[in-house]
């Protein structure tokens, strides 16, 4: 059957996309709100709200049990597809008349199928929803399908509801209670409204599986996957090949499979035939091509996993169309993790056992816990060599358009794609890197200066300069807190009763993350446990080790509290507490494994996620321990962005260090907006006294002045891990590999640049 779906077929209740309407001045979308009456799934309301989906009241609060009510739903139908309203109609209802508030609203819906009134002549506007109308709503509206592994005590076969809500549990849209039930007849509550639909939008936001699947019903995921028909000009069918549904309702596929087309259809598992509207984007360099259908398909999306949910030896299963045959299944074993680079490129691939062949290209690689792990690419025949892109490549190129409207997703016109040779490249040997060529005209590098070296007897993982004392802290690679003083070469150390990652200078004191568990994406915030442990600068003593309910990450302080950022959870939390009471004060929702910097005057904390593409950075004003506003970064994608940064001494910039350096100001209007942008970095040191600052990477040492412009440089042996300044003199960590054996030596390294430079 040759089917062609269109837009007023879903319009029907689609109530769940972005998101109430409330009696407030819209604002611009990319400023959120922290709602001070939200405490259960703040992550998820924090998260629409900073897709600019939801506003709250006047108040500043959201009022998350309110009921949604029937004009509401229509409005936010309209507003989120972007549907005109009609002049003229003909629609009548004895509680909705021409000339009232949302009667163009409510004909327009009408019309067009979305809603209907009620069986006495009203509309009802004001009228509530029940969980059970909502899921109905939800599953029409994105076309959800699917049966969950379980029925809800309340919601069995023959319930009008179940299969709607079987459809939102097997997407990961709602687990129910605790107890069991889904309560169909309960008014669905805002906060759940937003929980339901940030899941939607954002898989991050779904629980996670954690018990493998069966082989059969791993399988069953087959369904997931389409064939995609290749016609050319003439429509002449020149390709075939696989892809996946996976979120908002994108196809993901091979470039090569669709390379030299003019339209594109896809066939579903049921044998229905769907004409796609166009090409979203493109990788060329990773062969990635996302496609977007005219409509939702009615097909159960797949989720994204990572190349670190496999190891060599799993189990996994690739399914695709070989030779035309669509959906077929090959099972085998993950062979190894490969790293591939060329110039100028580099990627991670899947290798695996199952036999796949021609066709398969652009089909998903499945763990047992169903997630995508790689995008079926290449193989060799002689071998049995298979070969799955990671999907990690494949959620960077997809991250744009995570929480963009269906609807508004734009496609590139078939004149914009490339066409490629077919032609074979040779792939790289694991890891190879070609010789580069030196251009003629390049200058010869600055000769190496002359440093007073001081080998250290253990390396440290990471460390931290006093800011008056000629003292080096660090974590050595045994787990303990390590003291140095530079100028008189005595060095002290102490243990630690945990596993410590990170730590920061402030009160005369050092702040040390402990860690009770392994950093995972899967540790809910409710779970994780940690500690911190502080020591005295002074004695150079364990003054104090407590305990906290967050898996700690990055750590900054003030004069009184110390702030904390989770490592686990995906949307997390930012916790800050009371360095003397050692009480839990404040909390509010940041990225997993996000690093943070806090202003000098203490009145900000920065932050940059480490896990995201595009990277994004975001302020927290904090005030007696409380977060009082935050906001994101006003780029999204502009700028390179490395995952560490550092704020300038003055704090007046943020160095982010891909090299691109950002004002660091109160106002949101110029805060975090672009400045500059100098030579990448790993470490940087502020002279404020002299009006300079320095950068390293790798053996370089750069001198800038205050207008970003470069002064000096300097070749030092062995590459720089950390640089600080002191009485002008440059302080190094240094990292080198003297012996034949490659066992790695560090040394802190002091040189006067004034005197080198003759300043």
């Amino acid at each position: 059957m040759r089917t062609r779906r269109f837009i007023s077929l879903v319009l029907a209740a689609v109530l769940l996309f972005p998101f109430f309407v409330f009696p407030v001045a819209e604002t611009a979308a990319a400023e959120s709100v922290s709602f001070r009456d939200v405490k259960q799934y703040e992550k998820e309301i924090t998260y629409l709200s900073r897709l600019g989906v939801i506003r709250g009241y006047p108040d500043g609060t959201f009022r998350p049990n309110d009921s949604v009510k029937r004009i509401q739903a229509v409005q936010l139908i309209l507003r989120a597809l972007g549907i005109d309203l009609v002049e003229d109609s003909s629609v009548q209802f004895t509680d909705v008349k021409k000339g009232d508030y949302g009667y163009r609203e409510v004909a327009t819906a009408v019309e067009l199928g979305i809603v209907s009134g009620k069986e006495n002549g009203s509309f009802d506007p004001y009228g509530r929803l029940t969980r059970g109308q909502m899921a109905k709503i939800f599953a029409n509206a994105f076309r959800l399908v699917g049966k969950w592994n379980k029925d809800f005590t309340d919601v069995k076969p023959g319930n009008w509801a179940y299969e709607y809500v079987q459809a939102l549990a097997a997407n990961g849209i709602t687990t129910g209670y605790p107890d069991g039930s889904f309560r169909p007849n309960d008014s669905i509550q805002r906060m759940h409204f937003a929980a339901f639909l940030a899941r939607y939008i954002n898989d991050e936001f779904k629980p996670p599986v954690l018990t493998p699947f069966s082989r059969k019903e791993i399988i069953a995921k087959k369904e997931s996957v389409v064939m995609i028909d290749v016609y050319d000009e003439n429509e002449e069918l020149i390709s075939q090949g696989s892809g996946f549904v996976t979120t908002n309702g994108l196809i993901v596929t091979n470039y090569h499979v669709i390379n030299g087309g003019s339209y594109f259809e896809v066939e579903t598992h049921t044998g229905d035939i769907y004409e796609l509207e166009g090409v979203v984007d493109y990788d060329l360099d990773n062969d990635i091509a996302i496609l977007k259908p005219y409509d939702l398909l009615p097909i159960k999306q797949l989720r994204l996993g990572s190349k670190s949910m496999v190891e060599e030896g799993d189990d996994i299963v690739a399914i695709g169309s070989p030779l035309g045959f669509y959906n077929s299944v090959s099972i085998g074993i993950v062979s190894g993790i490969r790293h591939f680079e060329e110039e100028g490129w580099e990627a991670d691939y899947i290798q695996f056992t199952a036999p796949v062949t021609f066709g398969n290209s652009g089909g998903p690689l499945l763990n047992m816990y169903g997630y995508v792990v790689g995008l079926v690419s290449f193989g060799f025949e002689i071998g049995n060599l298979n070969f799955a892109l990671a999907v990690d490549h494949i959620k960077d190129v997809l991250q744009p358009y995570i929480g963009v409207p269906f609807y508004q997703l734009p496609v590139l016109s078939i004149e914009e794609l490339p066409v490629i040779d077919d032609g074979e490249e040779e792939i790289p040997e694991e890891g190879e890197i070609p010789n580069e060529e030196k251009d003629p005209g390049e200058q010869p590098p600055a000769p190496t200066v002359e440093t007073t070296k001081f080998v250290l007897e253990q390396n440290l993982v990471t460390s931290v300069f006093h800011p008056s004392l000629p003292i080096l802290y660090g974590l050595d690679v045994f787990g303990n807190v390590v003291e140095v003083n530079y100028e008189t070469r005595q060095v002290k150390t102490l243990p630690l009763p945990l596993p410590a990652e990170r730590l920061y200078f402030a009160n005369n004191e050092l702040y040390i993350t402990l860690l009770k568990g392994k950093h995972s994406s899967y540790w809910s915030e409710e779970d994780q446990q940690g500690a911190i442990a502080i020591i005295d600068a002074n004695t150079f003593t364990l003054k104090k080790v407590f305990d906290v309910a967050i898996d700690p990450y990055d750590i900054v302080a003030d004069d009184r509290y110390i702030y904390i950022s989770s490592g686990s959870g995906q949307w997390t939390l930012l916790k800050s507490y009371d360095r003397t009471t050692y009480q839990e004060v404040d909390s509010t929702s940041i990225r997993q494994a996000s690093f943070l910097e806090m202003s000098p005057d203490k009145t900000r904390i920065y932050a940059i996620d480490t896990d995201l593409s595009p990277r994004d950075m975001e302020v927290f004003f904090v005030s007696d321990g409380k977060f009082t506003v935050y906001y994101d970064s006003p780029y999204h994608g502009d700028y390179e962005l490395a995952k560490d940064m550092t704020i300038s001494s003055d704090g007046k910039y943020l160095f982010n260090h891909a090299g691109t350096v950002f004002y660091a100001t109160p106002l949101q209007s110029t805060n975090m907006t672009y400045a500059a942008t100098i030579q990448p970095f790993t470490a940087i040191a502020f002279d404020r006294t002299a009006n300079v600052f320095y950068t390293a990477k790798d053996h370089t040492v750069r001198m800038y002045n205050q207008t970003f412009e470069e002064v000096k440089e300097w070749i030092v042996s062995g590459t720089v891990q950390n640089i600080f300044v002191s009485n002008g003199k440059v302080v190094l960590l240094t990292t080198e590999t003297p012996y034949s054996n490659g066992l790695n030596v560090q040394s802190i390294q002091i040189f006067n640049q004034a005197v080198d430079s003759g300043l």
